[in-house]
């Protein structure tokens, strides 16, 4: 487990993941410590809306006795919309997906979060060749996404029962490289063949570009010799930081990362749910 920390308002805040992703990482502490110049985050009840995911502060205390924020996220093994998790590998993994999704594609985001909903034709749930369509929401909490059968013969004779509204979380059970695109805009199509992604156009039938799963292996690859570089040079920082202390120096303050282009930002209290 990969433990990322940051100070936020002379708070230490904590996270928890399974890989080296410090992009999606670095960019919630980012916006926490911004929106923590406008309200108080450290009170057990703040709820973040990043993009898709929600995350939740909760305080913790470590083996020595000392304080610190841990960032949880929704718990997608169990019932997400009651469940936390201290893992939030998953979470993290699902805005990468979005916002790199969105920056390739070079399009302005529309925002849609786990809970919004998307109507499904049931017969496409299981089916190889499946597509992604997106409409305008007909009311709150409606994504505008539609799933349904690629080359649907039956697509004029369909009942409503053949049909099922679900939370846009769904689609981890059903096609979970489907989440790639939900932040894309009115009129995006994407098409699935089992679980790769085959064709993305926008609403005037223009391709948009899109990486392919190759792509992003190496891009893995390559982030991860990044990370592993970054955490070296991490530490000979700290023990230099130490021996400045020690001789009653002072150490230079490391700069905040960056939020990634296009992010989505929601504040939220729970207590009010």
């Amino acid at each position: 487990m990969i433990t990322f920390e940051a100070k936020i308002r002379e708070q230490t805040v904590k996270m928890y993941a399974d890989l080296p992703l410090k992009n999606a990482a670095g960019a919630i502490f980012k916006v926490l410590m911004q929106v923590s110049q406008k309200t108080n985050i450290f009170n057990n009840k703040f709820v973040l809306c990043f993009g898709w995911g929600f995350f939740f502060l909760r305080e913790r205390e470590d083996e020595e006795g000392n304080k610190f924020w841990l960032v949880e996220s929704t718990d997608f093994d169990k019932d997400p919309l009651k469940n936390r998790t201290e893992n939030v590998t998953a979470s993290l993994i699902i805005q990468n997906m979005q916002m790199e999704t969105v920056q390739v594609a070079k399009v302005q985001p529309e925002a849609v979060t786990m809970r919004d909903t998307l109507l499904v034709l049931k017969e496409a749930m299981n089916a190889s060749d499946v597509y992604m369509s997106r409409n305008d929401k007909t009311k709150d909490g409606d994504s505008g996404w539609y799933f349904g059968l690629l080359d649907d013969p039956n697509e004029e004779n369909h009942s409503p029962d053949d049909y099922v509204r679900v939370p846009t979380f769904y689609l981890m059970k059903i096609r979970s490289e489907a989440l790639r695109v939900l932040q894309l805009p009115v009129g995006t199509v994407a098409v699935f063949h089992d679980n790769q992604m085959t064709a993305l156009v926008d609403a005037d039938d223009q391709p948009m570009k899109f990486t392919t799963e190759e792509e992003r292996r190496k891009l893995g690859e390559k982030q991860r010799a990044e990370f592993e570089a970054q955490v070296a040079e991490a530490q000979k920082r700290a023990k230099a930081a130490a021996a400045a202390r020690e001789k009653g120096e002072t150490p230079a303050e490391t700069q905040d990362p960056d939020i990634p282009e296009g992010a989505i930002v929601e504040e939220i209290d729970s207590s009010k749910e």
